[in-house]
């Protein structure tokens, strides 16, 4: 028996009729989860943190916090510039939230110099634990397993890895082996073990929890014929449902939950790919209550 890999949420953002928030829907969200995840990552890239104000993130985090729990709870704080992300750290805490992720800055394209600033004031501004979150390509600024290393030396806890990042898992640890490393790829998790990482943010996990709880039972029993039979299981669901907001809602909206909406402008998905979100999702076990 090893120990159990995290297998960590970032929910989607749920909105009512008038586009506002609807907190009792996420509410509702996170209670399907909570039972079978270690955590949940709140206000990410799958939750749309792009199109939310301040004052909406800060209200997210503390249902996350709420529902998990502030130490199950890591608050993304990343924002364009380190003032904004400053704000949001300080709400965050406001939560009771101690663990903090943040996306490197974004749409403009920083230096590693400027990175290293960005990382290093919201270190000296925190004491809880700090992870950077690398997805180059959203953010277009990008951290190379050497700038990690140098991110390590200025007492980061963790990195998260998504897009193109995600394919430097190894890299990644070989440069920095002290930070914990959680992959965004959802379809990673054995490898993401093997390579000494902690877990997975998975979104995909946000619609079918019970299969990526099957997976981590499977790794922490070293079950081998388990771990192929339940990656199967993980696989075609991430390949039905990710990396899409859009697929991601519809997949809750078909087990009767609440999905909704996009803020963003995010094509729907077609008439195929709902039939191979659903099939997905029958094959997983999951209760098609809505078609």
């Amino acid at each position: 028996m090893t120990t159990a890999p995290e297998i960590i949420t970032p929910p989607v953002t749920t909105y009512d009729a008038s586009g506002a928030l609807d907190l009792g829907a996420l509410r509702a969200l996170l209670a399907h989860v909570e039972p079978e995840v270690d955590g949940v990552f709140a206000v990410g890239t799958t939750g749309e943190f792009p199109a939310l104000d301040a004052a909406e993130r800060a209200a997210l985090v503390r249902t996350a916090a709420d529902v998990f729990g502030p130490d199950r709870t890591i608050a993304h704080v990343g924002a364009a510039s380190v003032h904004e992300a400053l704000g949001h750290l300080r709400a965050a805490e406001d939560a009771g939230v101690r663990r903090f992720a943040a996306i490197t800055p974004y749409y403009l394209t920083a230096s590693d110099a400027g990175v290293v600033r960005y990382y290093a004031t919201l270190r000296a501004a925190t004491d809880g634990e700090l992870y950077a979150y690398v997805f180059p390509d959203v953010a277009c600024s990008d951290v190379s397993p050497e700038l990690l290393a140098e991110l390590a030396e200025l007492g980061l806890d963790g990195v998260k890895t998504s897009g193109a990042a995600s394919a430097r898992v190894d890299a990644y640890r070989d440069a920095a082996p002290r930070l914990a490393l959680w992959s965004g790829n959802d379809a990673d998790l054995p490898h993401v073990v093997a390579a000494g990482g902690r877990g997975t943010v998975s979104g995909v996990s946000g619609v079918a929890p019970r299969a990526f709880a099957d997976l981590r039972a499977a790794l922490a029993a070293d079950d081998a014929a388990a771990v192929v039979r339940a990656q199967a299981v993980v696989q075609r669901l991430v390949a039905a449902l990710g990396p899409s907001i859009a697929r991601l809602k519809y997949g809750l909206d078909v087990q009767g939950l609440p999905g909704g909406t996009t803020r963003m402008p995010v094509d729907p998905p077609s008439d195929a790919v709902k039939a191979e979100i659903r099939a997905a999702l029958a094959a997983a076990g999951q209760d098609l209550a809505a078609a």
